[in-house]
């Protein structure tokens, strides 16, 4: 079984995030194991939890929405998705780095 350090198991990250590959199709690609690759990737999930700034801005619109934007990604939930749409945006709007 193949040890990985810790700047490894970043680089692979890093790679698969700039990339357009599934976690599985990356670790095979890679040749990691799928299980192992789907840790590294839930350990620096767990480790980046926290609170996306959202900027409030007008919007002129008859649809009510909340707009989250971060660099360049802008991202319209209308709020008629409640709170468990917004729960889903946010989890996976982590998942977006």
């Amino acid at each position: 079984m193949k040890s990985y350090t810790k700047e490894e198991r970043q680089a692979h990250l890093e790679n698969w995030r700039e990339g357009t590959l599934s976690k599985a199709a990356y670790a095979k690609s890679a040749g990691i194991v799928k299980t192992t690759f789907y840790k590294w990737a839930g350990e620096t999930k767990k480790g980046k939890q926290g609170f996306v700034e959202i900027q409030e801005r007008k919007i002129l619109s008859t649809t009510q929405e909340i707009v989250i934007e971060k660099g360049s990604l802008t991202i319209r939930v209308p709020l008629s998705a409640g709170t468990e749409g917004m729960r889903t945006v946010l989890n996976a709007f982590g998942d977006t780095q």
